[in-house]
């Protein structure tokens, strides 16, 4: 947890200091630069829930949406937790991959190929940044599109049917 305090203690400071770590001409720290794409110094299974939202925050959100921005500063311009989370995030207790998440379909199969035809700057982005750079910032080998995406449609739950009420007009 010290590389992510000594991260947030460059990314605090620079707000007034010198800009000479600064990435492009907007002034602001990168957060690359100042915490690198390293992972985290417990493995992410052993550290507590509030270890893993500290990390969350403080290293892994800036490093993200960083690598979103240099993507597409538009259409990443808002990048935050729900990005990865999806709008449910809090009621599933940020489990993960996220059910409202774009359906990665398996590889190989129709809406697989119908994905990579229809989104493949998307795809090689996420391939070639997102991917590798999560499964480092976790400490996890292997890391996949199924870390963050779901591979199929959620399950739906049965309800149980309601009984109806008999009627209250007379026959």
């Amino acid at each position: 947890m010290k590389s992510v305090a000594v991260g947030l203690v460059l990314l605090l400071g620079a707000c007034g200091g010198s800009k000479s770590t600064t990435s492009g001409s907007t002034g602001k720290v990168s957060a690359i630069e100042a915490m690198g794409i390293t992972p985290p110094e417990s493995p992410w299974e052993e550290m507590s829930v509030a270890d893993r939202e500290f990390y969350m925050i403080g290293k892994v959100n800036p490093i993200m949406q960083e690598l979103f921005a240099a993507h597409d500063a538009e259409e990443f311009a808002d990048f935050d937790c729900v990005d990865c989370h999806g709008e449910e995030m809090r009621e599933i207790n940020f489990e993960m991959p996220a059910p409202s998440m774009y359906i990665v379909p398996p590889e190989g199969t129709p809406g697989h190929r119908g994905m990579m035809s229809t989104f493949p700057e998307m795809v090689k982005f996420m391939e070639e940044t997102v991917t590798p750079s999560m499964g480092k910032l976790l400490g996890v080998n292997d890391f996949t599109c199924a870390g963050c995406h779901p591979s199929e449609a959620p399950k739906k739950k049965k309800t149980a049917t309601a009984k109806r009420k008999p009627s209250k007009t007379k026959r």
